[in-house]
């Protein structure tokens, strides 16, 4: 895992060491836990057809479809669940769960593996959690506020049975953004549109795909320097507001307040 660095599995830069074969899935990691303990992952798969099955062992999965579709079959301690993923569904599969992807059709999608109770650092931070949603879409919930004319959705969190991190969907428009920091770990990857990421003096292009991590505490600077909202899928934890952000000198981005 390398924070701030941008990684694209449609970029052709990521190493052949990445990419592995999932039925006939191409499946590209682009998150790994590196030097971590108990780290978030994330693996785009890329499908025409069908996937083999996957079984979550010590992690939640959480799941965005960015384009193409394909039905995503869920077995857990309820029986087995099918839904028709598109652009923009998601789905939570609880750990112990396996799930497998069919009749994909030009499929792309994220995987996010968030570690589970099993591990010290995930019973530090876990939320108590209501009732359990495993597939949910985008647009089917209300946009909140962020700083700087910003909005975000939120799919999952502890209201709907994501008990180790948040998910959501942030709209930028075209803007700068100073830099800003989190007190969260944040995996992030463009879904619509595209602009800069700036980490101290180094500025990286994002475009569809784009995929990086965000340390707790680390300076950064999202752009968009384009004529349309850049939509950015974001998956933190511990679990909290996506609009949770500080200045260098420590004080709350303008629309947030600290509870």
């Amino acid at each position: 895992m390398k924070p701030g660095i941008v990684f694209s599995a449609v970029s052709g830069t990521i190493s052949k060491n990445s990419i592995s074969a999932r039925g006939e899935a191409v499946c590209t990691s682009l998150i790994e836990g590196g030097t971590y303990a108990e780290a978030m992952t994330a693996v785009e798969i890329a499908l025409t057809g069908n996937a083999t099955a996957v079984t979550t062992t010590k992690h939640d999965t959480l799941i965005y479809t960015r384009s193409g579709s394909a039905n995503l079959v869920v077995i857990d301690a309820d029986g087995t669940h099918m839904q028709d993923m598109k652009a923009g569904s998601a789905a939570l599969i609880k750990s112990g769960a396996s799930y497998t992807w069919k009749s994909g059709e030009e499929l792309r999608a994220l995987e996010v593996s968030v570690p589970d109770l099993s591990g010290p650092f995930a019973r530090k931070q876990t939320s108590p959690i209501q009732n359990y949603q495993r597939f949910v879409q985008q647009g089917s919930s209300e946009k909140a506020a962020a700083t700087s004319n910003r909005e975000f959705e939120v799919l999952y969190d502890a209201d709907n049975g994501s008990a180790h991190a948040t998910m959501f969907v942030g709209f930028i428009p075209p803007s700068g953004a100073p830099a800003h920091y989190h007190l969260y770990d944040e995996i992030c990857h463009i879904v619509q549109g595209g602009g800069e990421l700036h980490v101290g003096q180094t500025v990286q292009e994002l475009a569809v795909g784009s995929t990086f991590i965000v340390a707790p505490r680390l300076l950064h600077g999202l752009v968009n320097n384009r004529d349309e909202d850049l939509c950015l899928l974001g998956i933190f934890r511990p679990a909290g507001s996506p609009a949770a952000a500080y200045y260098p000198d420590g004080q709350p981005a303008p629309g947030y307040i600290e509870s």
